[in-house]
């Protein structure tokens, strides 16, 4: 793609909402689906985690403007989507307000996450259940974004979307990866099975300072095969996440159903072999990794050889009292490019392949 300026028309920011009162979790059967995105529709941004959107507003702009120009899709950010308040953007209600009000809004199609970070199971005792359940939307996002996916998805049975998020991949320099919006547009804009996730021809690992100007390009290189840790080949519905993050849900509420289900686990930067081992274990304790069709781990960023082969063994070393297959190196997550992951929706592990054999959205809205 080259590049282009990208100006979104002007829109008002969402609405201040009622407080919701919090409703009880409770397990759904099939999963619920939202609408397909199509060009022209009105997208919530929100902060539910870090305020990067308030610390970083030029690659906050740009990120807005890109979801117009490559998608048609019109970003308003929440009330308290560019604020920051130490850690965290906003004080808990403040940040819940913004997802209930965006479920509530009709005239808004999809929630997206500006970008992750920390904190963001602070929200779940604020959301309204009964308001997301009753106004399906597509709602996208990674990282700290796990425990909105993984709640959304336990008590609601909603399909979110394991994806891109506003400040990291849509307002990349000096365009968004085209691998990413690609697959972006064939999972939430596309009401039919997406197949197989594609193979990167190439990885992003450098890192660049948000704040430096003007930005530069990054430094791409050819992608590494996937590696297959233990062969086989299973189906089951889809749960993505990332590790560190999953591991807070254990044991409450809100923690969603592993049994049958391909686990897609990915990790953060800086995340060692060791704080890797702890997190799994406690997975494996929680009987989380009992019962799983299969498991696979993302692509994991910036690190070298060595510590990628440990992670892999690690990850083996979770899991060596079962049989289902494990796939390594998936591009999800931290990574750039990143395919967009739809929880709950049937997919099928197969050697280093992973299908998507159900749609991820319907065609109709109501």
């Amino acid at each position: 793609m080259t590049d282009t300026t990208l100006a979104p028309p002007a829109a008002p920011s969402l609405p201040e909402s009622t407080p919701s009162t919090p409703s009880t979790p409770s397990t759904q059967g099939s999963p619920l689906l939202a609408p397909a995105l199509r060009p022209g529709d009105r997208v919530a941004v929100i902060s539910p985690s870090w305020g990067g959107a308030g610390q970083f507003p030029d690659r906050f702009e740009r990120g807005l403007s890109a979801l117009y120009g490559y998608l048609g899709l019109t970003a308003v950010p929440a009330r308290h989507a560019r604020a920051t308040l130490d850690w965290r953007s906003a004080s808990a209600e403040q940040r819940a307000e913004d997802l209930n009000a965006a479920f509530r809004d009709d005239t808004v199609a999809a929630v997206l996450c500006a970008v992750g970070g920390d904190h963001a199971a602070q929200l779940l005792p604020l959301l309204d259940w009964q308001a997301i359940r009753e106004h399906p939307k597509v709602f996208c996002g990674y990282s700290d974004t796990t425990v909105l996916h993984h709640a959304l998805y336990a008590v609601c049975g909603l399909t979110t979307f394991y994806g891109p998020a506003v400040l990291p991949q849509f307002g990349d320099w000096p365009d968004p990866e085209e691998y990413t919006l690609d697959h972006f547009r064939a999972v939430t804009m596309t009401p039919r099975a997406a197949g197989a996730v594609p193979r990167a021809p190439h990885v992003v690992d450098e890192l660049v300072d948000w704040a430096t100007y003007p930005p530069r390009s990054r430094h791409r290189r050819p992608a590494p095969r996937r590696t297959v840790l233990r062969p086989g080949s299973a189906e089951g519905p889809l749960l993505a996440g990332c590790l560190p993050s999953v591991r807070q849900l254990l044991g409450t509420p809100w923690q969603p159903p592993y049994a049958g289900h391909v686990l897609v686990l990915e990790t953060p930067e800086g995340y060692s072999p060791a704080d890797a081992d702890r997190d799994l274990t406690h997975l494996r304790n929680s009987g989380c990794l009992d019962d799983l069709a299969g498991l696979a781990l993302g692509r994991v960023a910036r690190c070298d050889e060595q510590t990628r082969r440990r992670l892999h063994t690690v990850l083996l070393d979770a899991v060596a009292a079962y049989d289902y297959p494990v796939l390594a190196d998936v591009e999800c997550g931290h990574t750039d490019p990143m395919a967009t992951l739809p929880i709950g929706v049937r997919c099928a592990l197969d050697g280093d392949e992973l299908r998507l054999l159900e749609p991820a959205v319907t065609a109709s809205r109501t």
